[in-house]
């Protein structure tokens, strides 16, 4: 499908265009968690600064720790999407207040016209959202949901983009992990 390759550059020059701020310590382990159904579930043990964290990883996605930028980037084994995670010490404690954070989400994508403004829930608690349009190579259209989520050291942040003709299919995969992402107590090891 020769649409995904243009998409793929982009998504890549999108998700590593600015560096994060300076870097808490960044840890990730793969492992399973027993599910209520009495299945295993695939997740990410993530350990950032003191805290730790979990996310379940989407069906259907490849995983790719980069630990120079702090990030894990989930792919869509089809190529039609990315969500790419991304631990900075930027805003810790709070988030800005939604009018700024906006702002500072639009600077990041440029080009990109925003959208929307919301709120969004995860299993850790609150977070700020907003959705973009920017065009891409070959009449692409890309669409982009920015989450953020602070912490006590800094913040979370996810990134889902896809082709705007994919959206609606793709975006229950990124509804999914954001739910997922959770505070675990003690320190971040592999489970049995």
């Amino acid at each position: 499908m020769p649409r995904i390759q243009p998409l793929a550059s982009l998504l890549f020059l999108i998700a590593f265009a600015l560096p994060a701020a300076a870097q808490p310590l960044f840890r990730v382990i793969p492992s399973n968690v027993a599910t209520p159904e009495g299945g295993q579930e695939n997740v990410l043990l993530i350990q950032a600064g003191d805290e730790n964290f979990s996310v379940r990883i989407p069906k259907g996605y490849g995983t790719q720790v980069r630990p120079e930028s702090c990030s894990i980037v989930f792919t869509a084994e089809n190529g039609a999407s990315t969500i790419t995670v991304q631990v900075t010490t930027n805003y810790p404690g709070a988030l800005p207040k939604m009018e700024d954070l906006r702002d500072i989400a639009a600077k990041k994508h440029p080009g990109a016209s925003l959208v929307q403004s919301s709120t969004c829930i995860s299993d850790y608690g609150m977070g700020l959202c907003f959705d973009l349009f920017q065009p891409g190579p070959s009449g692409l259209m890309l669409r982009m949901r920015d989450a953020y989520f602070s912490y006590p050291e800094g913040s979370f942040e996810f990134l889902f983009s896809c082709n705007g003709a994919d959206y609606d299919k793709s975006r229950l995969s990124f509804a999914w992990l954001l739910n997922s992402f959770r505070s675990r107590p003690g320190p971040v090891k592999k489970e049995p």
